[in-house]
């Protein structure tokens, strides 16, 4: 196992305890503080479905799996920082779906929940744009859920670019939700200098937050990445408007990836 499934046995953690993964009650309502969820609000309550130790385990190990250590250590190490909100996220999507909706992963069918990571394709698809509503609702302004690359050619310093146009999560069948730690840069030099959060209505707006990208690990490598942490994940609930926008300080061509994990029913998960 990797850094995340290591760190997510750490007794401060409180998800691990007597040898085994804890058993996470239902019907119970989860004070969330160490992700964004509404602007403006310290604390947000929201209703949580149950989950097993077992399917805790199973969660935790897909989440290790897909920011794999080995991969990348400074991308593990981001998502393990926000490992009690994305379980958060998973137990609020299955209270939202209810029924036969349950985290399963690998094994899940039907109403049953799995997690990935965003993708391009994700972005005005049937999870983040339920209703369909806005036609060009794809990834940078793109058609919906049919832009398969992060990579912009033309960015402009100064200009403000949406990554993630005006877009609502799901309200019914298949319900989804979103979290997401921060983003990487893919290109040899950085363009963007920091990103904002438009969540539940354009007045609602978290304060533009810094990519302070350019300290990169290494310099010199073409396989190195640039990374940035947002200060607290931003926790996209089913049901919600939201949108993100970049403002680069570089002209020119950008691959700025968002690191999110998405969280629906496979059932109308796009392949």
């Amino acid at each position: 196992m990797g850094f995340i499934y290591k760190y997510a046995k750490e007794p401060e953690v409180g998800l691990f305890r007597n040898g085994s993964f804890v058993d996470l009650p239902a019907n119970m309502v989860q004070k969330v503080d160490s992700s964004v969820i509404s602007v403006g609000k310290p604390a947000v309550s929201e209703a949580v479905a149950l989950m097993s130790g077992n399917q805790l385990n199973a969660l935790i190990a897909k989440i290790d799996s897909i920011w794999y250590s080995e991969i990348s250590t400074p991308i593990s190490r981001m998502v393990a920082a926000g490992i009690v909100d994305a379980v958060t996220l998973v137990r609020i999507v299955t209270q939202f779906a209810q029924g036969g909706s349950f985290f399963a992963g690998i094994l899940a069918t039907g109403q049953e929940v799995d997690v990935w990571p965003l993708r391009p394709k994700d972005v005005g698809g049937v999870f983040l744009n339920g209703a369909g509503a806005v036609a060009a609702g794809g990834l940078y302004g793109g058609v919906s859920a049919a832009v398969f690359s992060w990579l912009n050619a033309g960015v402009v310093a100064g200009v403000a670019s949406t990554i993630i146009p005006q877009q609502t999560t799901s309200g019914t069948s298949p319900y989804g939700g979103l979290i997401i730690f921060g983003g990487i840069e893919k290109t040899y030099t950085p363009k963007i200098e920091s990103i904002q959060f438009f969540l539940q209505g354009a007045t609602n707006i978290v304060t533009p937050q810094p990519c302070a990208m350019t300290a990169k690990r290494t310099f010199g490598d073409d396989n190195d990445i640039s990374v940035f942490k947002l200060e607290k994940p931003i926790m996209i609930l089913p049901n919600t408007s939201f949108r993100v926008d970049i403002m680069p300080n570089v002209s020119g061509a950008t691959n700025f990836e968002l690191i999110g994990m998405m969280c629906g029913q496979v059932q109308s998960k796009a392949f």
